[in-house]
């Protein structure tokens, strides 16, 4: 999969608005293995991608489909991304045409659905007959190729942060990525070690895509990464990507990067304006206070170093400030600094 690069267009299906879009939202902010040309969504045609997402790399055309995309753009872009992570990893119907037609154009597609394009056989013929291939990203890797964790990690003296969150979609991997600029600009070499599929499409140089790896092999897998990355970039800092929360009962996870990956410290990034566990609404599975999950994590023998919170402009979290004496911010809104700061004065020895 590493020899994926180029141009690209970004689909996102009449969802560029929604946080299920988060794939489109990373690349358009950033990524060292595409070139974005543009952005298929017919729901927002003709306007441009910085009316809908702070941050963008590039502020880019969004067109009503791909022929439209095509007579408009002097290149023609290589492969066509699939920008949304549909509920259940599933291709909705609805959105099977622009699989279609790009492959008919010879494009490849780039798609980290749980479900295999690649062995659907209309789409398998299509690519064939057009020179074009589907690239499943998400296809799980054999358990002769995957390792356990050795405790090698022990050896890494390298200081490695976690960055969780309270919950799904919060921007645990945009923070990383605000982070790891500022930290470099900074002359912090920083490396993020990516744990799902948009930071391997953004280019992050080691990592695991968690959830289609077998949950035997996790711990052993992102141990892997961490090792690779120390042994091959020696970085002053490692950001390690979050997945989901601690405590989300539709699918928890945060703990092996807590202890498998051995890590110094963390960063909770927290929905602050958010009720319920996402897609737990009907559960009323509710996210804990901010508080507690710092707690939760102290258990684990790891002190919380920094918050950001993910919600509107207007939110005051000041009250978390004085309660929890760590830095909290805003950082689609608000500069970083505090957080940096806060990074470097605990972790960095210079």
């Amino acid at each position: 999969m590493k020899d994926i690069y180029g141009t690209a267009l970004l689909y996102s299906g009449g969802l560029l608005d929604d946080i299920h879009a988060k794939t489109a939202h990373g690349l358009l902010r950033y990524s060292d293995r595409f070139r974005i040309l543009g952005l298929i969504d017919k729901k927002f045609t003709g306007s441009m991608s910085d009316d809908h997402v702070e941050h963008c790399k590039e502020n880019l055309m969004i067109f009503e489909d791909l022929p439209s995309a095509l007579k408009d753009l002097t290149e023609k872009p290589k492969y066509l991304v699939m920008g949304v992570a549909f509920g259940g990893g599933m291709l909705p119907e609805e959105h099977r045409s622009i699989i279609k037609d790009s492959l008919s154009h010879g494009m490849d597609v780039v798609c980290g659905l749980h479900q295999l394009l690649s062995e659907d056989p209309e789409l398998a013929a299509l690519a064939e007959k057009n020179g074009a291939k589907i690239h499943d990203i998400r296809r799980p890797k054999k358990a002769k190729d995957l390792r356990f964790w050795t405790g090698e990690i022990k050896q890494i003296q390298i200081p490695k942060i976690a960055v969780l969150g309270t919950d799904c979609a919060v921007g645990k991997r945009t923070l990383c990525q605000f982070l790891v600029n500022a930290l470099r600009e900074s002359d912090v070499k920083t490396e993020v070690i990516y744990t799902g599929q948009t930071g391997f499409l953004q280019g992050f140089k080691h990592g695991l895509i968690l959830d289609s790896t077998l949950n035997d092999f996790v711990s052993g897998e992102l141990e892997k990464a961490i090792i690779d990355c120390a042994i091959e970039e020696k970085p002053d800092l490692m950001l390690i990507e979050g997945q989901a929360s601690l405590r989300n009962p539709s699918g928890p996870c945060g703990s092996e990067i807590l202890l498998s990956g051995n890590v110094d410290a963390a960063i909770l990034v927290h929905p602050a304006e958010r009720k319920y566990f996402d897609n737990c609404e009907s559960a009323e599975a509710v996210i804990p206070r901010i508080e507690e999950e710092v707690e939760l994590i102290r258990h684990y023998g790891k002190e919380v170093i920094g918050i950001a919170i993910n919600a509107s402009q207007s939110y005051d979290a000041s009250h978390l400030k004085e309660e929890l004496g760590i830095p909290v911010i805003n950082p689609i809104y608000e500069n970083i600094n505090p957080l940096i700061e806060k990074i470097t004065s605990t972790l960095i020895t210079r």
